[in-house]
């Protein structure tokens, strides 16, 4: 029998129990015909030098010693449990008395006798999971632990709850984004799906780096390209990141959000891709400019709601027009279609906070910065707060404009204060003040922005 998916956080593979099922599109199972696991005997386990905990939708075996952390993990998989109801719309009356029996691994050997370990899967280097039994292998730190635990139990719900899992792209993508989570002990809330934005586990797991090196390395995926990936057969670790992040954009992203949380209750459906292309073919123009501004501007914590572009078209001007720019979001519309060769001047007016000083009192001390930006820090090789200016040629019909051509996205242009500029193609301006895409939540306020062609003075 072929597991629903299956990975682990890093060097998750999927490990195939059949071969002879490789040559199919998507397999899927429903929720009936997976086994209930078999009965263990607590006399053997203790004999073999294993012990069981036990929770409400868990039964683990482990041969880890006793841990707060190790005995927690029932706790934890029990709290997910109505996460996954409400995240892929199942009734929770019908998770009463849903169980899963897992085995949480640090020396193999100890599970062989009994058959302990899944058939076929003997090999499997973290995680694994099939139907209504997981596996995952010790991990070196609590996070992890929990991460592959949640990984392989989204795994577990998606195939005995909603029949499938999906093609290997959203399987794991969603395993990878519902294995993202805070846990506090104390008071046993639980959080999926977060995109973490401090301490050692954000910069420990590993996800944001091998992207980064993808993107240095010219390797970055495509949107068709990261669903093309296929978790039939060993995946390297970037393909979990890929998978990963293109789950975390659509999850998070305000605009797209709604459509990606639709598109788990059809899973069975073979032709899954095409529903989802379907689903995003009005402004799938506008999702792959987000993911690649994503993907090459990826950072820990990288805020995807604040980060989210309002794509609206710009109109000629006149002579002048104004526009306000937020200080806590990215990229935004001025409204203004610039054309070709034509000289503009632009004023920015307004101060606005771009960072909380956290050494000064107990809430900080706001910095405050004028469009010119602040040497305080830099982002990016550029003053923190610096006025920024990006064309979208893609409003200016016949035109061929590289992606990375200056100005654009990818290569905006400082403007500060006070700039006389010459559009270099036609198309909408947007603007931003310059700052990391993981550090706009403590910003505040706006710029007044003045934009007139040149020769013009502002009313």
């Amino acid at each position: 029998m072929l597991a629903c998916g299956s990975g682990g956080l890093r060097r998750r593979l999927l490990v195939l129990a059949a071969v002879a099922v490789l040559t199919l599109p998507m397999v899927v199972f429903a929720q009936t015909s997976w086994p209930t696991p078999p009965a263990i005997d607590a006399a053997r386990l203790e004999r073999q030098g294993l012990r069981m905990l036990a929770g409400e939708h868990l039964t683990l075996i482990t041969d880890l010693p006793s841990d707060p952390e190790v005995d927690a993990l029932p706790r934890v998989f029990d709290a997910a449990v109505p996460l996954w109801s409400e995240r892929f719309g199942v009734d929770p009356q019908q998770t009463r008395g849903w169980r899963v029996q897992g085995f949480l691994i640090g020396d193999r050997e100890r599970f062989r006798p009994g058959g302990l370990l899944p058939d076929g899967g003997e090999s499997f280097p973290h995680g694994l999971s099939k139907g209504y039994q997981l596996w995952v292998m010790e991990q070196d730190a609590a996070y992890y632990r929990q991460d592959l635990l949640l990984h392989e139990g989204t795994h577990s719900f998606m195939a005995t709850q909603l029949g499938g899992c999906g093609p290997g792209w959203y399987m794991e993508g969603m395993a990878e984004l519902l294995g993202m989570h805070t846990w506090d002990a104390e008071t046993g809330q639980l959080r999926l799906g977060v995109v973490l934005t401090d301490g050692p586990e954000a910069r420990s797991v590993g996800r944001v780096g091998l992207l980064q090196e993808a993107v240095a390395e010219k390797q970055a995926f495509s949107i068709p390209a990261v669903m093309k990936i296929d978790n039939r057969r060993i995946l390297p670790n970037r393909s979990y990141a890929w998978v990963g992040a293109l789950a975390t954009v659509l999850d998070h992203h305000p605009r797209y959000q709604e459509r990606f949380r639709e598109l788990s209750s059809h899973v069975l459906d073979p032709d899954f891709n095409e529903r989802f292309q379907a689903a995003y073919a009005d402004d799938w123009s506008d999702l792959s400019l987000e993911w690649r501004i994503f993907i090459t501007t990826i950072q820990y914590g990288y805020d995807i709601e604040r980060e989210a572009i309002d794509f609206q078209p710009g109109k000629p001007l006149a002579s002048t027009a104004r526009s306000s720019i937020a200080a806590d979001k990215g990229w935004q519309s001025t409204g203004i279609l610039l054309e070709a060769g034509q000289q503009y001047q632009l004023t920015a007016e307004g101060k606005f906070t771009i960072a909380v000083e956290p050494t000064k009192g107990p809430e900080g001390q706001p910095v405050e910065s004028t469009a010119g930006g602040i040497s305080l820090d830099y982002h990016n090789g550029r003053p923190l707060g610096v006025l920024l200016a990006a064309i979208d040629p893609r409003d200016a019909a016949g035109q061929k404009v590289s992606a990375t051509a200056t100005g654009g996205f990818f290569a905006p242009v400082p403007l500060g204060a006070a700039s006389t500029f010459r559009a270099p193609y036609s198309g909408t301006l947007y603007l931003r003040v310059n700052d990391s895409p993981a550090k706009l939540a403590d910003n505040s306020g706006e710029l007044r922005v003045t934009v007139a062609t040149a020769g013009d003075s502002a009313d």
